[in-house]
């Protein structure tokens, strides 16, 4: 080992013994928004509605409710994406925790948003100091399969280093009759732009359009 690898091999060995830190308390809230306001808002909202209409004419409203969003086709592939963006935001966390995706003090990179489009979900990830778009790259195997993805594809930011985005693929692999195996071929750039170059986008933290991966 030359001399000028083994403070990158002492920073790696350290990174990978850390201990990862907690969040704080607000970021923990921001974290469980979406479980946080379900329980606040779903008990009022019976109650509420019960109250008003009384149990049968409520009982009523629910199974109404419950029909159209089974037999509405929009709503309930609506809701099963914002389902599906929540838990990759837990996993997401969880994967940079375990792969470790952090910093030398175990500090871990905020998700700011995730949107979902199609079979991908689209997260925007927002690095501290010490952790990059490199580092990313090198576990982004580790963090598909925490998410129960087929891939993780990593898009630089146009003008801000610390902001990444990730497109999660949560799509099945689908086989081929005439083949015995079924190769992922790493796609980490739209169609005409150049290995790790940076993607114009509309806002900081806007979702990047959908990838021409084939």
């Amino acid at each position: 080992m030359s001399r000028w690898q083994e403070p990158q091999a002492i920073a790696e060995l350290a990174r990978e013994i850390t201990v990862v830190r907690r969040p704080n308390p607000i970021t923990a809230l921001y974290h469980w928004r979406y479980e946080i306001g379900a329980l606040l808002v779903l008990p009022y909202a019976l109650f509420s509605l019960f109250q008003a209409a009384g149990p049968i004419w409520g009982a009523v409203v629910l199974f109404g409710v419950a029909n159209w969003l089974f037999y509405w086709k929009s709503a309930r592939r609506f809701l099963r994406d914002r389902l599906r963006s929540i838990v990759v935001q837990h996993r997401l966390r969880t994967g940079f925790a375990r792969a470790r995706v952090c910093t030398l003090d175990g500090k871990l990179p905020v998700i700011l948003w995730t949107k979902p489009r199609g079979d991908e979900v689209e997260v925007t990830v927002f690095c501290p100091a010490g952790v990059g778009y490199e580092r990313i790259v090198q576990r982004r195997a580790l963090l598909a399969a925490a998410c129960f993805a087929t891939d993780v594809h990593v898009y630089r930011h146009h003008k801000r280093a610390n902001v990444v985005h990730l497109s999660v693929c949560t799509a099945r692999l689908r086989k081929d009759a005439d083949d015995d195996a079924v190769e992922i071929t790493p796609a980490p750039r739209y169609a005409g732009q150049t290995a790790g170059a940076a993607i114009p986008l509309p806002a900081p933290f806007a979702g990047i359009p959908r990838a021409a991966r084939r």
